[in-house]
Formats: C-alpha cells, structure tokens, sequence
C-alpha cells in the first residue's frame, strides 16, 4: 500500500516522499521509498507507486524474495541460513561475517541499491580508520561480491555485482585493497627451545593459578615435523594413526569450497611417529592430542611473549615443516604427500629455503634428541 508526505524545503520548493510498504501474513516483506520534488510531484509520485506496486505484486505472483535488508541484515541472514548446510561456513569467513554483520556503515546500505561508492566509503573506513591491513580490506570485499552473488540467486535481490567490481579495482589502485603477502617467517633454533622450555600455567575457575600440563614442546615439534595445522591436530585420533605404514588420516582437511568429508591419508616422518608415540592415551578421549586448539594457540602465544619473541604464529610451523622437509632433499611429490598440498603453486607458499645445498637444521637441537634421525620418513 503506497502513502505520501509532503515537505516543503528551505528554498520553497516542495518535496513529496512516497513509500511502498506490502505486507503478507502480518509481516512487511517489502518497503521501498523514493523522494519527488517540483512542479507535478504528487502525480509523479502517483505514477512510480502505481508502476512500482504493480511490478512487485508481479514478482510476488512469482515467488519473488523481496525482503529489503541491509547488506549487514543480508549478512546476518546468510549466515544464518548456512548453519545447517552440509558445506557449513568456515571459521574464519563465519565470525567475519558476523562482524561485518554488526557494521554501522553497512546498515545503512541497502544491498539491492548497493552502488560502488557505498563500497568504496566501507573500504576507506576500515583502512584509514580501523587500520585494517590491505589483505583483510581484500578479506571483506569478497564476502560482500559472496552475499550479493548469494543474494541474487537465493532472495531474488536485483544486484549489479559491477559496482563491486569496480570499487574492488579502484581499491587496489589505491593500495587499500590487496592480496595478502605469503609469509616467510621460520623460527630459528634458540626460539624454538625457548617455546619448548615453556611451562604453560593457567588459572582455575576459583581464580588460583594451578599447573596445567599441556605438552606445548610436543605439540610445537609434532607441528613442524608433521606439517599439520593446529586444527588437524587437535582432531587426530588413535584410530587414525597406522604405526605400520607409518601414516595418518586427517579428517576434514582444509579446502577452499569443500569444509567436511574432505580426508586425506597422509605420510608422517619417523620424529612425528615417535612424538605420537610418547602421549599418553586418555579414557574416554581418543584424541592423540587431547585440548582445546584454544589453549594450545594461548600457550604458544604466551610462551613467544615470554621469551620476547616477535612475529611468530603457529601456522609458520607448517612453514617451517615444509621447507625443513626439502632441506632434507625431499622432492616435491614426496614433500606434498605429507603436507597435503595438491599443487607445487601452493606448497612454493611454505618454502622457503635457508641454504641451497642439503641441510640437517635439527641435528644437534637438544629438543630432538630421542626422537631418532633427522625426521626421514619410511620410502614413498
């Protein structure tokens, strides 16, 4: 149903807002409003409602989604229409998303009218305001060209993905918007005895500080010598492990569009067998590695912290792993059947080489004393 309001500017010039507001079961599924001003602005505003209204009863003849959002409303909303999809959302898009979701300047855009300059005013705000990084700028838009792609097949919302485009373009000429930088950090050996020297501590529900017996030196080392994210770690299972073949299962294995049922049966060397088989097993816990990914990222933080180390993350451990591997002479086939990757383009990511020629890094590292030779795995 169409109604109107007049106001009459400074100037004298009348304006005449009119809005479209259609509601089915109770609920307004549609609200759209548009401003005429001038000679003949009433029977102009008459004209849009009535060509306007016609065009959406059409659309909703036709099982149109016409719910007007917001692009942080659309944002909720996508969210919350994947929690029970089979390809659920990854961690980090998910809580991104919700962020974005949450956005003051998102709010106030509406994804169907969304225009390169609202994209753009978004991305100059979280660059020189909220001093995010070129790569989490570039992070943000692509979950705005997901939604609205989403949005046009799923709600029916009009969408010229264009403007994206154009303010995705315009950004990186800029410098605001850009690809992140692949990471070439590798621990030396003094930061990694330091890490393993950490006695991680951590206070009770009663606030006292007790002893807390995360093998943080185990983990750090298992990480390299495995190459496994932090995640697959944690999800390891005795089941999962043959001591024979010398080989694990990594269940759910990260991929960029396939979240779940995406395992790989992976190789691990003879330092990672015997680190997997120095833990102890728990009842009731099958987890080789049985804690919270949480606690473990906690611990390795505030071991760096404590022995002034800067610029180091858990993920550089695969980093460190990979390149320690082809240190060793591994070949590309060989390194990539225990790291996982299915491309030399994504693997050359974590490689980054500290001498030309073969090279023991771990051969007198007190840490690695028991745990056999230099890492060799059983013949590929």
């Amino acid at each position: 149903m169409a109604s109107y309001r007049k106001r009459q500017k400074k100037d004298g010039t009348n304006v005449v807002y009119a809005q479209i507001r259609i509601k089915k079961l109770g609920k307004v599924i549609f609200n759209e409003s548009e401003a005429f001003e001038g000679r003949g602005a009433q029977k102009r505003a008459e004209i849009w409602t009535s060509s306007r209204e016609a065009e959406i009863k059409r659309q909703l003849d036709r099982g149109k989604s016409l719910v007007q959002l917001s692009v942080a409303e659309s944002m909720a909303r996508y969210v919350f229409e994947h929690e029970d999809a089979p390809n659920p959302l990854g961690k980090t898009k998910r809580s991104t998303m919700v962020l974005m979701s949450k956005e003051p300047i998102l709010k106030e855009i509406m994804i169907s009218d969304m225009t390169s300059a609202d994209v753009m005013k978004y991305l100059k705000k979280r660059y020189y305001e909220d001093g995010a990084k070129p790569a989490t700028v570039n992070q943000d838009i692509s979950y705005i060209r997901v939604l609205a792609k989403y949005a046009r097949v799923a709600w029916s919302v009009p969408i010229d993905l264009q403007e994206i485009e154009d303010a995705l373009e315009l950004g990186g000429r800029m410098g605001i918007v850009d690809r992140s930088v692949a990471r070439t950090r590798r621990p030396s050996l003094d930061e990694l005895s330091d890490i393993c020297a950490y006695k991680h501590r951590e206070k009770n529900g009663k606030g006292r500080s007790t002893p807390f017996t995360t093998p943080l030196d185990d983990i750090v080392l298992f990480a390299i010598f495995s190459t496994r994210r932090l995640g697959e770690i944690c999800r390891i299972e005795w089941p999962d492990i043959d001591f024979e073949k010398a080989q694990v299962e990594i269940k759910d294995m990260k991929h960029p569009r396939k979240k779940k049922g995406n395992n790989m049966t992976l190789h691990l060397p003879g330092r990672a067998m015997e680190l997997i088989k120095r833990q102890p097993k728990i009842d009731g816990d099958l987890r080789v590695f049985p804690y919270a990914e949480s606690t473990i990222g906690a611990a390795f933080q505030r071991a760096c912290k404590a022995a002034n180390i800067e610029d180091l993350t858990f993920h550089d451990l695969r980093h460190e792993g990979g390149s320690h591997l082809f240190e060793l002479g591994y070949s590309i086939p060989q390194v990539s059947m225990i790291s996982g990757h299915r491309s030399w383009s994504n693997l050359s990511r974590y490689t980054h080489l500290s001498k030309l020629e073969q090279f023991y890094k771990y051969a007198d590292f007190e840490p690695v004393k028991d745990l056999g030779g230099a890492g060799l795995v059983k013949p590929i």
